[in-house]
């Protein structure tokens, strides 16, 4: 009997593990500078992921909120990145006004959305790319 509670008591170590790492994570990335909520929908899936993207100084980085990889999931250069669509519309599921901005990058699409304070910051982010050797020509 006493390797049942040794068994239960190592699940529990391990869940806790796994809990304070998640949490870790998830104030890391939620605290981060430049950090915001931001769902996240591939072209061509109809299934969202709830996220949080984070701007560098030259790429946008999304992370799902379930998961535990530190890396994120999505990664885009600022000048890969294309905004195809814009449409403002109030969330089903919270009831608050959203913006779902199509995105090209890297050969795909993606459907973001943000609220309108996150959009702003993203046009102002996108906008201010500093200019590229190309550019100059």
């Amino acid at each position: 009997m006493d390797w049942v509670w040794g068994a239960i008591g190592s699940l529990v170590v391990v869940a806790g593990l796994v809990l304070a790492v998640y949490l870790t994570r998830f104030r890391a990335i939620v605290t981060r500078v430049g950090s915001f909520e931001c769902s996240l929908r591939e072209s061509g899936s109809r299934r969202w992921r709830e996220g949080y993207a984070s701007y560098g100084l030259d790429r946008l980085d999304w992370f799902p909120v379930a998961s535990l990889r530190v890396r994120p999931r999505h990664s885009w250069r600022r000048g890969d990145l294309e905004v195809e669509r814009v449409e403002r519309r109030v969330s089903r599921q919270t009831g608050r006004d959203v913006v779902d901005v199509e995105i090209h990058a890297a050969g795909a699409r993606y459907h973001l959305v943000v609220v309108d304070e996150a959009y702003s910051g993203l046009r102002s982010w996108l906008e201010s790319a500093p200019p590229t050797p190309a550019s100059f020509q």
